[in-house]
């Protein structure tokens, strides 16, 4: 069974994304990218919006694309 890219591909993009931050719980996991924010009971709001906006631009600097069909937002 032929194998989709290289051993060293996953390491590579690991490096590249590595001064990845972005203020809240960010999760690197090979080309995937999770960020997490823990609201508090009674916390009506969420910063979520100015960090994923943060994160859009360091995207943007680092001449990064994000595949908008497997962006989510879960609740």
């Amino acid at each position: 069974m032929p194998q989709q890219g290289s051993y060293l591909g996953p390491l590579i993009f690991l490096v590249l994304i590595n001064d990845l931050t972005a203020g809240c719980l960010l999760h690197k996991f090979v080309d995937d990218t999770t960020l997490s924010e823990i609201i508090s009971k009674g916390e009506t709001s969420s910063n979520m919006n100015s960090l994923f906006e943060g994160l859009l631009q360091w995207f943007q600097c680092n001449l990064m694309n994000i595949n908008w069909f497997k962006t989510k937002d879960l609740l």
